[in-house]
């Protein structure tokens, strides 16, 4: 489901829950945070690349966890699993050759670089659903695409192709959909030239802000959450259109 590897000084994740279509069940969300535990604690390892599948990166929450969400057992603050790869004590570069939605979206964006792919489709569509959205992406949205694009993108919650991204302007890097992998590889390569030393030192200077800004804008969202997860036409979405056509996971 969650596979680590080596390419020298790079550790390799993939996320591979075919059944699941790379939803945040149990199983997917431990081992994630397992395999990058295990990664780090290599001491070859200087950088991880972290992929979905070719069409999927990851679907976000399955649909048991967000109507547990709307019967008002658990939040999104409860477990800040999503926040891993910016936790990582080593730079992280997430290659997003696969759709990327709601809260998989997010999860991507922790990474510290970033590779989209022309084709496929990226979305926060939280609202969608009618609640607001959650994982620090009222921050991370604005601040990774723009403020103008991050914020429409929360607002309308409808899904933008990575070509749409860069035609509008976002500065994420953004490649034809057969280059993601070796384009993220190569930035990972890149990266790993240095020592693990100053790598990790570099890290830590650059992660500390995103990490108390998405402290606060978590501690905003769940707040929100208490009232729109609560509003009935909430559960009959998410009961009713979860997955329609096919890429509308939060």
């Amino acid at each position: 489901m969650v596979h680590l590897s080596w390419q020298g000084p790079v550790a390799v994740i993939r996320m591979a829950d075919h059944e699941g279509r790379n939803t945040f069940g149990p199983a997917l969300s431990r081992g994630l945070v397992d395999a990058v535990d295990r990664a780090v604690a290599e001491e070859r390892t200087r950088v991880l690349v972290v992929e979905g599948m070719p069409e999927l990166f990851c679907a976000g929450g399955s649909q048991r966890e967000l109507v547990h969400f709307a019967r008002g057992d658990g939040s999104f603050d409860t477990d800040d699993f999503f926040r891993v790869l910016a936790r990582c004590p080593l730079p992280v570069v997430a290659a997003v050759q696969g759709h990327a939605i709601g809260g998989g979206l997010v999860l991507a964006l922790y990474a510290d670089l970033a590779v989209f792919s022309e084709r496929s489709v990226y979305a926060a569509n939280f609202m969608r659903y009618g609640f607001t959205p959650g994982m620090g992406a009222t921050h991370l949205l604005p601040a990774r695409f723009g403020h103008q694009l991050g914020t429409e993108m929360l607002y309308t919650a409808r899904n933008h192709r990575g070509a749409e991204l860069r035609e509008r302007g976002a500065p994420v890097r953004v490649v034809a959909h057969d280059d993601v992998a070796s384009t993220a590889h190569a930035l990972a390569a890149g990266v790993a030239n240095a020592p693990r030393a100053s790598l990790e030192l570099l890290k830590q200077d650059l992660a500390a802000p995103l990490l108390a800004a998405t402290d606060a804008a978590i501690e905003r969202e769940a707040a929100m959450h208490r009232t729109t997860f609560r509003l009935p036409e909430v559960m009959d979405r998410i009961v009713d259109g979860y997955g329609a056509a096919g890429l509308r996971h939060p």
